[in-house]
């Protein structure tokens, strides 16, 4: 094969092989190093060609089989795995540590919310570690939504104050 075929082959389908390629890869860098393989087996193995099929069918097979292979290289996977490997440390830590943080302060929320007087304290309960919505929380103590409110605002009131007294974020 005549180096001018080569070049002609490269400017008439380089860009839509290349295109190929980054579908199956999506890394453009890597998509260079790629047709450059692609590039050798044409030059390599343009003698082997039977025009039973077309030109450009058999560049795409190229491409897309020099793709396939650099998928399934070991390199790629274990680049892959120790890529995921590290995000997993990262945000298992991250996770760990904003768990142990949550439990810290629903902890300390609790203790603060013992220390009121019984109606605060069954009314702050259902509402932070309940989830209770205000009526929810009306029917739960068998009281009408103007009581919950006022416990509710009156409690949250008495938190922040015994918040500021210990000197903790509230």
């Amino acid at each position: 094969m005549a180096e001018h075929e080569i070049e002609e082959i490269i400017t008439n389908f380089g860009n839509e092989l290349r295109y190929v390629a980054f579908q199956y890869v999506r890394n453009w860098v890597v998509v260079d190093d790629i047709m450059q393989e692609v590039y050798l087996k044409i030059f390599l193995k343009f003698d082997s060609f039977r025009e039973e099929s077309k030109l450009k069918s058999w560049l795409y097979r190229i491409t897309r089989n020099q793709c396939i292979d650099y998928l399934r290289s070991k390199v790629v996977k274990a680049t892959v795995l120790v890529d995921e490997m590290e995000d997993l440390r990262y945000s298992t830590n991250e996770v760990v540590e904003n768990e142990v943080l949550e439990k810290f302060d629903n902890e300390r929320l609790r203790e603060h919310i013992n220390s009121l007087p019984k109606d605060y304290k069954q009314t702050l309960s259902l509402y932070y570690f309940d989830d209770y919505t205000y009526n929810e929380i009306c029917q739960q103590l068998s009281k009408d939504i103007s009581f919950v409110k006022n416990k509710l605002f009156r409690g949250k009131r008495m938190l922040k104050q015994v918040y500021e007294k210990s000197g903790l974020p509230v």
